[in-house]
């Protein structure tokens, strides 16, 4: 998350659990929102 935010990118939704793993959303400096997704 820190690598987002040090890019300009703002983080929407805090990292949370759900049954196939973690995740977190974000939107980036032109207001596209993403998420990054990991199975640990």
């Amino acid at each position: 998350m820190a690598k987002v935010r040090q890019a300009g990118g703002r983080i929407v939704k805090e990292p949370f659990s759900f049954p196939g793993g973690r995740r977190f959303h974000f939107s980036d400096p032109s207001g596209n929102e993403l998420a990054v997704w990991s199975d640990a």
